[in-house]
């Protein structure tokens, strides 16, 4: 036999190494799951159900622009 053979296997990293990299990336996953867990949208919605809310209006001014108003229609009254 040769020499090699009778000393036996010599694992190419140290297993401290080893032992770090794979907390490492432990920390990586957890730390990124946290974030998308607590970043995400309606997090304080808290229901299953999801409501739709109309965008308000918005009015902007802007130099020697002019306001259209929508027109309302009042109901006509009759006087007997």
């Amino acid at each position: 036999m040769s020499p090699k053979a009778r000393r036996g296997y010599k694992a190419p990293r140290n297993r401290s190494e080893v032992w770090t990299a794979v907390a490492v990336a432990v920390a990586i996953v957890l730390a990124t799951g946290i974030l998308v867990w607590f970043v995400r949208p309606n997090r304080d919605s808290g229901s299953s159900t999801t409501t739709t809310t109309a965008p308000a209006a918005t009015s902007s001014t802007v130099a020697g622009a002019t306001t259209t108003v929508p027109a309302t229609s009042t109901p006509a009254t009759s006087t007997p």
